[in-house]
């Protein structure tokens, strides 16, 4: 009778439910032995696969230049006749080489060594010169850092020290997105209340009293500043734009030496490794040798991507009244 009763255990469901709860542990076992063994397998297939790097990612909001502008990572205008006709106008150094992520690092014009950190070049002026936007460009920021004397970056006393900084966001459809960088100027046509309002002068050198707002960018962060010091007092034209060849400001001295500092920064899809904080696809590229240089005139062609010298020269000047530094824009447009 004892196997009748055990067969009749055996195909009993009752039995099997009895079964499966005493031993849940060995098939939860074999569940994650299973797991681990789909996991290694798909962690020794993908072991050999090189990861796609930061460099090469292209964020939507990221702008690129257009190939028809041309640039030396492009390529240069269909007709060079006109292009690069002034660079005797070009100063000693260019930027600091090692601050260069885009394009050629090298100034050919350059004739000694830049400082660290040196962000850009200078066009050699007079002082006072008036300067012209070298395409449409729209004012996000800037802070003055003028002083009656100061130190320089070679550790030397200048007086003055002219160093009113402005930021610049291209309006071109040539460059969308670039960054435009100018300094040592003297005064500027957009900030209104510079050297009309006693609260918006020069600063004594080495305090904190330097008025800011915007946009600003320094050689390895950018960030934006809501208003520093007596900012409003100033009433920079925060959102205005000025198309090619208008006025933008003037030349400045630092000692007995008149020049205007110009910087760009050009957006790209690889990574600039030097930005601490900011926007790490902006690059800051060597004006000299990465874009063409075209004198302006208001009946001139202009190549795609080629910039205007920004001072007057081949007989066309400014209207009378822009070439006082007194000139300054209406508020509104």
């Amino acid at each position: 009778m004892e196997p009748a009763n055990n067969q009749q255990e055996t195909n009993n469901p009752l039995s099997k439910k009895t079964f499966l709860k005493k031993h849940w542990w060995m098939w939860l076992v074999l569940i994650v032995v299973f797991v681990i063994a789909l996991t290694g397998i798909g962690i020794i297939r993908n072991t050999g696969k090189k990861p796609t790097p930061n460099t090469t990612y292209l964020p939507a909001s990221v702008p690129t230049i257009p190939s028809t502008s041309a640039s030396a990572i492009t390529s240069p205008p269909s007709s060079t006749e006109g292009i690069n006709t002034h660079t005797e106008r070009y100063g000693s150094t260019g930027a600091d080489q090692n601050l260069i992520t885009l394009g050629p690092k090298i100034d050919p014009y350059s004739r000694s060594t830049p400082y660290s950190g040196k962000r850009g070049f200078e066009f050699e002026l007079n002082s006072k010169a008036p300067l012209l936007a070298p395409i449409d460009m729209t004012l996000v920021g800037f802070y003055n850092n003028s002083t009656a004397s100061g130190i320089g970056a070679d550790g030397q006393k200048y007086t003055p020290m002219n160093d009113l900084v402005l930021t610049f966001e291209s309006a071109s459809p040539d460059w969308p997105g670039m960054i435009i960088l100018l300094y040592h100027l003297y005064t500027s046509p957009l900030i209104l209340g510079h050297y009309q309002n006693l609260e918006c002068s020069d600063v004594e050198w080495g305090t904190k009293n330097i008025q800011a707002e915007g946009q600003l960018f320094f050689p390895f962060d950018d960030y934006i500043v809501p208003s520093k010091g007596n900012a409003k007092a100033c009433k920079a034209l925060i959102g205005r734009t000025v198309k090619r060849g208008e006025l933008i400001g003037y030349a400045g001295n630092v000692g007995e030496h008149s020049f205007a500092s110009f910087c760009f920064k050009v957006p790209d899809r690889s990574i600039n490794p030097t930005v601490k904080q900011g926007n790490r696809n902006l690059h800051w590229v060597q004006p000299a040798s990465f874009f063409y240089w075209k004198s302006y005139s208001p009946d001139v062609n202009i190549p795609s991507g080629v910039l205007v010298y920004p001072f007057e020269t081949d007989g066309y000047q400014l209207p009378a009244e822009q070439r006082n530094t007194n000139f300054k824009y209406s508020s509104t447009k």
